[in-house]
């Protein structure tokens, strides 16, 4: 074999080490295209939400894929806000695709359902949206920046702690069954408060009226509206509006209704209901970045301001994880759960936790069919 033979085949060796290296450790190099996951609802009665985070993924990304470096492909999954939907999405991801981070799930429901099959490291799941509080600690490889249902519930439940006789109405799901939960051991703490009307319908139910003549016999002086955002929550509004000779009790609520549009059908019916939600983000940058967003690609009222914040945060967060450590999901779990990001929601971090951690309720009141928050 000649010397320059031996020089080849040694640069070809040494060249199939590296890239092999390189797959195994995670690594990039400029011009890489890194698949990241996404499970939302794309379909069913809330798929404005996973459609509106669509959008900002879109906008985001182009920017992002506009800069030097790693450029970022996202493969779209129906969750349809269900467990089981949302698993089968998972595997599709994980299996076929080979993505190793996903942005998901949407509901949480979603989330809940996926993060047993991350507990091995298999893949990196963390949610924008996700609020039920039983996905602390459900995973190590599962993160949400949304806030946690425990303070939307012990809002609701001080802030109707002023009422002798209170119902609640809540669809059967994991986001709206962690809000009830949280509301009832909170309200248990007020003894002069008599819960005269707790009821649960089935998830994606389309007539109330039974519901609520069989509320109105109790004669709440004032009624927790919970259903899941969506087609229900507006069945639901619409319905209970159209009892007739039934006033004289106040509502309240949680993000479901915080949409101006969502209340539009009943006009007046609405006012003066009581929202808890997350804070209103009035950043003069980040709004002005909100109305470039939906100016090229439609409306993302349902998300409001604190959901498409924490959107673009996590699309934010993993990219640059990613085009530092790697494409390695272990590396940027061990990075997202040890460090502090600055975002649209101000500081991002988790402490330990496995929800963003500092965030606070937002309490609005329906003035002039606005949501205005107090």
């Amino acid at each position: 074999m000649s010397k320059n033979t031996k020089i080849i085949l040694g640069v070809a060796v040494l060249a199939l080490v590296v890239v092999f290296v390189m797959q195994n450790s995670g690594s990039n190099v400029p011009g890489d295209v890194v698949k990241i996951g996404f499970i939302g609802p794309l379909s069913g009665d809330i798929a404005a939400y996973g459609e509106e985070m669509q959008k900002v993924l879109k906008y985001r990304l182009a920017e992002v894929n506009a800069q030097r470096g790693t450029k970022f492909e996202v493969v779209y999954e129906d969750g349809k806000c269900s467990g089981s939907d949302a698993v089968s999405a998972f595997q599709k991801l994980t299996d076929i695709d080979g993505v190793k981070i996903i942005i998901g799930g949407g509901c949480s429901s979603e989330t809940l359902g996926i993060a047993p099959l991350t507990k091995d490291g298999k893949a990196l799941a963390v949610s924008s949206i996700s609020s039920n509080p039983t996905i602390e600690g459900a995973s190590p490889y599962v993160f949400t920046t949304s806030y946690t249902d425990q303070v939307i519930g012990e809002t609701l439940a001080r802030l109707m702690s002023t009422f002798s006789k209170i119902a609640i109405i809540s669809e059967q799901n994991d986001y709206n069954i962690g809000i009830k939960t949280v509301w009832e051991k909170k309200i248990a703490e007020y003894p002069n408060v008599k819960v005269v009307a707790n009821e649960v319908f089935p998830k994606g139910s389309t007539d109330f009226r039974n519901l609520l003549a069989k509320i109105r016999r109790a004669n709440p002086e004032a009624i927790l509206l919970n259903p899941n955002p969506g087609v229900v929550a507006e069945n639901l509004l619409k319905q209970l509006a159209e009892v007739k000779d039934w006033k004289g009790y106040k509502l309240y609520s949680q993000i479901g209704y915080l949409a101006d549009d969502t209340r539009a059908a009943v006009g007046d019916f609405a006012e003066g209901m009581t929202i808890v939600d997350a804070p209103n983000l009035t950043d003069p940058a980040f709004l002005a970045y909100k109305a470039k967003i939906e100016e090229a690609e439609g409306p993302i009222s349902n998300l409001g301001n604190y959901y498409t914040a924490s959107t673009i945060d996590t699309v934010d967060i993993l990219t640059s994880l990613i085009r530092e450590l790697g494409n390695d999901q272990k590396v940027v779990r061990d990075a997202l759960a040890s460090r502090t990001f600055k975002g649209y929601l101000g500081n991002v971090y988790f402490d330990g936790h496995s929800f963003k951690q500092g965030s606070e309720g937002g309490v609005y009141v329906v003035e002039g069919g606005k949501a205005v928050q107090q």
